[in-house]
């Protein structure tokens, strides 16, 4: 079941210039909670070598023997990787005299599944019995290295709209009748959300952006916040 909840602020934009048709602005931000549709499991894997083309061989190989213990376990999981380092295991140390490179190839790994909690811990500890490094963001929204998204957010953005033309209206007509006037029409309104803290997990300065536009680490508390802000005519 769909929780609502809404924040409402609001200002006043009365414009006074003689000839201009008077306005009033009104803003508000309204938030939706659902159960996620999808669920992601995010670690790291890395290799090592004497050279860069050895850790490589180590890197790929890790990925192949915990895809293949997945695959087992759940045969329809998705397994996507992306090499994030292919380098020196600690950059900063091997710049300062004396240390020599540690040659390192590190590869992100996102596994998407059904958003079963059960399915997702079972996965996650393959993947660490294999070696790799579980994925563990620490953002507000997202922590630890399981994440619940919802795939397609259109029904809910629609609610968002209904919700928001509503309370908009009801707090402009409030404010021009505060004045003594009445609201004529609805001249604009616009709509603006930020994504990036939605879907976009950090682990030790790495960045993973999940599939979904909005992602939780709880199943059942995936949230979607939109701002709307829009502009009235009121009668003189």
């Amino acid at each position: 079941m769909k929780k609502w909840g809404f924040c409402l602020t609001f200002c006043l934009l009365l414009c006074a210039t003689a000839g201009e048709v008077p306005t009033l602005g009104v803003e508000t931000t309204v938030t939706a909670t659902m159960k996620a549709t999808t669920a992601y499991v995010a670690f790291l894997v890395r290799g090592q070598g004497l050279l860069i083309s050895d850790a490589q061989k180590a890197c790929d190989a890790k990925i192949t023997a915990v895809s293949e213990e997945i695959k087992k376990r759940f045969k329809d999981a998705r397994i996507d990787t992306t090499t994030v380092n292919t380098g020196t295991k600690d950059f900063q140390g091997w710049r300062a005299p004396g240390p020599q490179i540690e040659p390192d190839v590190t590869q992100l790994v996102t596994v998407t599944l059904p958003p079963d909690e059960t399915l997702a811990a079972e996965i996650l500890d393959i993947a660490i019995r294999k070696g790799a490094i579980p994925f563990c963001s620490d953002r507000t929204e997202l922590r630890g290295a399981v994440y619940y998204g919802v795939d397609n957010t259109e029904a809910a953005e629609e609610q968002l709209y209904q919700e928001a033309a509503a309370k908009l209206r009801k707090k402009a007509e409030l404010l021009a009748n505060s004045m003594e006037r009445k609201v004529v029409l609805l001249r604009d309104v616009r709509s603006s959300t930020d994504r990036s803290s939605c879907n976009t997990a950090k682990f030790q300065g790495i960045q993973c952006i999940l599939p979904a536009p909005v992602c939780s680490s709880d199943p059942n508390k995936v949230r979607i916040s939109m701002d709307f802000a829009a502009i009235f005519e009121i009668s003189e």
